[in-house]
């Protein structure tokens, strides 16, 4: 007979180190969350078990936290149309946030995540998400398809639960996971995750910004067809005389780490300055599952970190979101071109960060999501039992392949060159794995009709060979942003990194750059360094500037 009364046995089905964290969260919890689960007998069984374990081991963490437990057939279940066996519910009387399948792995956190904010309640909404779905008129069912093994998938799902607080009357908001929903995720034709779908009419592939992702709510549609008809019905509504020009110290290309730091510096020298921002504030950051490296968090989600950051900044400076800088011109002032406006500045920063470096061969852009992906740990899954091909030679490469080995899936590495750049402990695992690589080739071609049938493989000597897959895994590496740079004069460095000097000062007098777009160490900590000493060096700069550069007493800026 066991010793353990059922209370203990639910507080230990949760390691030691999470039950602390977990009821120190809940006892901070402003309201009560309701939890409901929905199961049901025969399939599932061991989904649906795991499930009301988790579940009735946060109601043991806290009196925070009401457990409901309904079957699946019952009149609650049909009253709430539950779907799918395993179904959780958080606060449903208050807002439709479901959780399909066994909320698992990365989906666990998000569960953590969906009972944080529904204890805030709208409390814990921004204002911009706020404002921009105060406007939404009509239903909006958001479906995110998820998997375990995914880092970015509970960011996009907290990403849907905070719409679904926001605008509870219009908003529904469901968590689906694919492993234990495998028919649904092929009727949504789900190939990579995050996978997100609203009102069986917008879809969208990855994790989001949040502004971003509620634009798109909103509008459903991408919200690079949002901006572009706007561009079109104010090109068509207004002359060139119309433009509107304000003169600045400091304008700053970019709302990541660097330049949120870069504001805040900036500011507090006495500078006048904005931040452009193109899309949602954070960058990188934003779209990064978990860090444990910055100074002062020993564990904080991007997103999470990103707030923070953004709060602070918006304390000294305007953060202008969606506005694309679509030209620049170097003079005694430097015109920065926007939709809105032109920008007169003294001198401009730039922090305009990196994208993931995509192949750029026929098929990459067509199979994406559906035989293309660029996270092996996200979408790996996918593809058990059958083949996949990893392109690239570094870390990252090397880490996707054993990874996906492990799942059992028959593994090629191919890679440009005659050796790895990657980690040796890394290179000795791939060996001791067997796993095979193609030296000296490169994708030329991904092949297939719905789905990736094979790839086309060019050899250094000029050879071509086709190599079936279900998959291509790209990990080659990132490309800086480095248009306006290039636009400005700016020099470069051999890697395609903006060069700067100690103080971020680029080849070019008043432009600076700070953050990813300049190589180096690409971490959070020292963009956050470099976005302050490249504030600190305007500063500098322009009170010479002005101290040398007068007519008659006057200044001729």
């Amino acid at each position: 007979m066991s010793t353990l009364s059922a209370e203990e046995k639910y507080r230990n089905f949760i390691p030691e180190e999470s039950r602390d964290y977990l009821e120190k969260l809940f006892a901070g919890f402003k309201r009560t969350v309701t939890i409901e689960v929905y199961t049901a007998d025969g399939e599932h069984r061991e989904y649906n078990e795991f499930t009301l374990n988790i579940c009735r081991a946060f109601n043991v963490f806290s009196d925070k936290i009401e457990l409901r437990e309904y079957a699946m057939d019952s009149e609650m279940g049909k009253n709430r149309n539950i779907i799918a066996t395993p179904t959780v519910l958080i606060s449903p009387d208050e807002y439709d946030i479901r959780f399909l399948g066994a909320p698992a792995g990365e989906e666990g956190r998000a569960l953590v995540e969906a009972l944080k904010l529904a204890s805030k309640g709208a409390d814990g909404i921004s204002n911009s998400t706020k404002e921009i779905l105060e406007p939404l008129e009509e239903d909006r069912l958001i479906k995110i398809f998820a998997s375990p093994t995914c880092p970015y998938c509970p960011g996009q799902a907290i990403n849907a639960f905070k719409a679904a607080v926001a605008r509870p009357d219009k908003v529904s908001a469901w968590n689906i996971s694919t492993l234990d929903n495998e028919n649904m995720a092929h009727e949504y034709k789900v190939g990579s995750v995050p996978h997100t779908d609203i009102n069986n009419t917008a879809t969208f592939t990855g994790l989001e910004p949040e502004e971003k992702f509620m634009l798109q709510l909103l509008f459903l549609k991408p919200l690079e067809e949002v901006v572009e008809e706007q561009k079109t019905a104010k090109a068509e509504a207004e002359t060139a005389d119309d433009t509107v020009f304000e003169d600045i110290d400091l304008v700053i290309i970019g709302g990541g780490p660097a330049g949120m730091s870069a504001g805040i510096y900036a500011k507090r020298s006495g500078l006048s300055c904005i931040i452009l921002e193109k899309q949602g504030v954070g960058g990188q950051v934003a779209l990064t599952p978990k860090v444990e490296n910055y100074p002062g968090f020993t564990n904080i989600q991007g997103f999470e970190l990103v707030e923070i950051l953004g709060t602070h900044a918006r304390e000294y400076t305007d953060i202008h979101q969606f506005a694309e800088v679509s030209d620049v011109r170097y003079g005694k002032r430097i015109d920065i071109v926007t939709e809105e406006k032109t920008y007169r500045a003294k001198g401009v920063m730039l922090a305009t960060g990196v994208n993931v470096r995509m192949l750029g061969v026929p098929g990459e852009d067509k199979f994406y999501g559906h035989g293309v992906s660029y996270c092996a740990t996200c979408d790996g899954n996918f593809y058990k039992g059958g083949k996949a091909v990893v392109v690239g030679g570094g870390n990252t490469a090397l880490t996707d392949a054993l990874h996906l080995k492990h799942l059992g899936i028959e593994t090629t590495i191919v890679h440009r060159g005659d050796k790895f750049r990657a980690e040796k402990v890394l290179q000795d695992s791939v060996r001791r794995e067997g796993i095979e690589i193609i030296w000296n080739s490169q994708v030329s071609e991904i092949i297939g009709e719905d789905q990736v049938e094979s790839a086309r493989l060019i050899n250094k000597d000029g050879t071509e060979n086709i190599l079936d897959t279900d998959v291509v895994f790209v990990a080659i590496g990132h490309t800086a942003n480095t248009q306006l740079a290039e636009k400005l004069g700016c020099e470069l460095r051999p890697d395609g990194f903006i060069k700067v000097d100690p103080n971020q000062r680029t080849s070019v007098e008043r432009v600076y750059a700070a953050g990813d777009v300049t190589g180096g160490v690409r971490q959070i900590i020292t963009a956050t360094g470099q976005g302050a000493a490249a504030a600190l060096a305007a500063f500098d700069d322009f009170t010479r500037l002005f101290d040398d550069n007068t007519e008659n007493g006057k200044n001729i800026w």
